[in-house]
């Protein structure tokens, strides 16, 4: 399979090879082509072209992705907006960003599109509708609805391999995330390398898109099943049972999501294993990495760790499904021609050809995530695995600095975890000591647990308070949801 260098080449590739295929359930390769040309000519009628930028707010759909292709093909580029943010978040964004368009879901219950947007358009001129409603107005601006846009007729591709192509928003839903900027290149031939690394080539090979597709985690997955030929079973939003029932359904071969999600979907399977999988890349958002992969023993998950970044896309590195890292995020880099090394402080620096362009409108931010010599500063602590690879550890922001030793929260999370009467545990620093934040389950005794921190543990590593929660505080990004490890800080301080 060539490499492609921008998404038409990457489309218009999978389509050659397997035309009658299915792209997504009741769409063939061919049909899912010739839709995004046809797609491509309604944005050229309506003055959509290069260097111009569209804002995507929309849930996990087929045209989610046919819409990113139309406008790559264009040689627009695709501002991803998270369907969970509202007014504040996406009017920073836009006005940060400057699209010309917004396309929106209106009849995506969850989401009010015209509540959402802000009450002056700014840059904006257009809305595209891709739902099944008419023409007429949202937030003041005209809407050209989706069979407008197939019926103009195809447009000539555009795209260029140094095409401005997408910007992932960076992790929280505050004021301020970053703009982070791929070109065409980096993306399609990201995707190309993930699909030969995880094999979504091969035959039967369909992917569950459940994680959202605004972000690196679910946007990586989908692609790499686009470049390999898989077909895209979409969820618009995750739900544990209909995604049992989806996979199962469509002979579902690839995933990812975070141990929470993962939990879920194996609280909904009831034991009942699935087909074997070929690959779950999960990610340990919530420290539950060892249940993770109980359950995926179990239900025939192939679950494994991976690494990524909305600077260095998702899945930019995987481990072996039967290594003895399997369990820890990290691994091999999926593209033969990424590079990593830790450096002297332990932070993991990263390059290669799925690197970011520049944080859009940033240039200072863009300066101090880079070495001088062009090495990515990741902010996270990683080590190398005796066997290749590499282990990530922690953000460096929550790495505990304890008794004079730099100590990653995992370590005492994972003892804590392991323990009679702990669903999962959290640890922060606060006062030079270590504080721990648990999920009781049955058979909790917050006594006995102390007791056996302190039997079993380095002193400095004993925490100072054991805190039972019914949950931990945790934030939606693009990503899915993440523990807010900030607010359990300022909880141990409080």
């Amino acid at each position: 399979m060539p490499r492609p260098t921008t998404l038409p080449e990457l489309l218009e590739s999978t389509a050659a090879r397997d035309p009658d295929g299915l792209a997504f359930p009741g769409v063939t390769w061919a049909e899912a082509a010739a839709q995004v040309r046809r797609m491509a000519g309604g944005l050229a009628r309506a003055g959509i072209g290069p260097g111009d930028r569209v804002a995507v707010f929309l849930p996990n759909r087929p045209d989610f992705l046919l819409l990113l292709f139309a406008l790559a093909r264009r040689g627009a580029c695709a501002v991803m907006l998270n369907t969970r943010f509202r007014a504040v978040e996406v009017g920073n964004l836009l006005a940060r960003a400057q699209p010309v368009a917004i396309a929106v879901a209106r009849d995506f219950a969850t989401v009010d599109a015209a509540q959402v947007l802000p009450g002056q358009p700014g840059s904006l001129r257009l809305v595209l509708g891709m739902d099944g409603l008419g023409q007429g107005t949202l937030a003041g601006l005209p809407v050209l609805p989706r069979d407008a846009l197939l019926a103009a007729g195809e447009a000539p591709d555009l795209a260029t391999p140094g095409s401005e192509c997408l910007t992932f928003t960076t992790s929280g839903t505050t004021a301020g995330p970053k703009l982070v900027l791929h070109r065409q290149a980096g993306i399609a031939g990201h995707a190309a390398d993930v699909a030969a690394r995880f094999r979504t080539d091969a035959p039967g090979a369909a992917v569950l898109a459940a994680v959202p597709l605004c972000g690196t985690f679910g946007l990586s997955m989908a692609l790499a099943g686009m470049a390999g030929g898989a077909r895209i079973a979409c969820m618009e939003r995750f739900d544990a049972a209909a995604a049992d029932a989806l996979i199962r359904a469509e002979g579902v071969t690839h995933m990812v999501g975070g141990d929470d999600l993962l939990l879920k979907l194996a609280e909904a399977a009831g034991g009942r294993p699935y087909a074997p999988f070929a690959f779950t890349g999960f990610a340990g958002f919530h420290g539950q990495s060892d249940r993770v992969m109980a359950a995926s023993d179990a239900l025939n998950l192939a679950a494994r760790g991976v690494y990524g970044s909305s600077e260095v896309q998702a899945l930019f590195a995987g481990q072996d499904v039967h290594g003895p890292h399997r369990a820890v995020g990290g691994g091999m880099p999926s593209s033969a021609a990424a590079e990593w090394r830790i450096a002297e402080d332990g932070e993991l620096l990263l390059r290669g050809p799925s690197l970011f362009d520049r944080y859009l409108g940033d240039p200072e931010a863009t300066a101090r995530a880079m070495t001088p010599e062009s090495w990515f500063r990741s902010g996270d602590l990683a080590e190398s695995q005796p066997d290749g690879g590499f282990a990530f550890l922690t953000r460096r922001g929550d790495a505990l600095r304890i008794g004079g030793f730099l100590v990653s929260p995992e370590e005492i999370e994972g003892f804590l975890q392991a323990q009679t009467g702990v669903a999962a545990a959290q640890v922060v620093e606060a006062g030079g000591r270590p504080i721990a934040f648990v999920i009781p389950a049955p058979g909790y005794d917050e006594a006995a647990l102390m007791a056996a921190c302190r039997d079993r543990l380095a002193k400095f590593k004993v925490p100072a308070r054991i805190v039972p929660l019914d949950a931990f505080p945790v934030v939606d990004g693009p990503n899915g949801p993440k523990i807010q490890r900030n607010r359990l800080r300022e909880m141990a301080a409080g």
